[in-house]
């Protein structure tokens, strides 16, 4: 059994449009004839499928990246170092209890 299988969004597309139009049978069905080890992965294809088909198209495997604020607007600045502020001060008032 293969571990971390990674499928392209165009395969992803295809299987989803198997289930969806070519009513090849259930998930697991569609799983075993396009080779996914898992059914669950075949249905959530399916739902993104149906949200938006573009979404299959994204990786969403491991950590997302940590915010850089020079890509922010300076509104968004504003609001992350007021966010920061309140934090700290909670923070702050917790520890002296």
């Amino acid at each position: 059994m293969r571990k971390n299988q990674k499928y392209t969004g165009d395969f992803k597309v295809k299987v989803a449009q198997a289930y969806l139009f070519e009513h090849l049978g259930s998930y697991q069905t569609v799983a075993t004839h396009f080779g996914v080890a898992n059914l669950t992965q075949v249905q959530n294809w399916v739902k993104l499928y149906e949200k938006d088909p573009q979404l299959l198209y994204q990786d969403n495997r491991g950590r997302k990246a940590k915010i850089k604020l020079e890509a922010l607007s300076l509104e968004e600045q504003v609001k992350f170092f007021k966010m920061e502020v309140e934090l700290l001060k909670k923070l702050h008032s917790l520890l002296e209890k």
